[in-house]
């Protein structure tokens, strides 16, 4: 009796065999890796230590507006970044 593999094995449909290789090729993603707590309390801290930060960041930023606005003789105007359904509907108008 052989021990062997078979030598001719049922061949599989090559539609699952595709989207299975090219989630193997991706390689590393960007970002930092969090570890999600199991325990509650540590998911409410997380989240209150988050919340805090972003507080402080946009006090932080706010000041500083504050300031260069009070300093400069001309009024301070704050450009925002245009989100990605306002930058595909202008690339789709042409200008006039």
């Amino acid at each position: 009796m052989a021990q062997g593999q078979c030598k001719f094995q049922a061949r599989k449909s090559g539609k699952s065999k595709a989207p299975a290789a090219s989630g193997r090729n991706r390689g590393p993603r960007k970002g930092g890796r969090v570890i999600a707590p199991k325990k509650a309390r540590i998911v409410q801290q997380r989240k209150l230590k988050k919340d805090l930060e972003v507080g402080i960041r946009k006090k932080i930023e706010h000041d500083v507006v504050i300031k260069a606005s009070t300093s400069l003789p001309k009024k301070l105007a704050l450009v925002k970044a245009p989100t990605k359904k306002e930058t595909a509907s202008s690339s789709t108008k042409t200008p006039a």
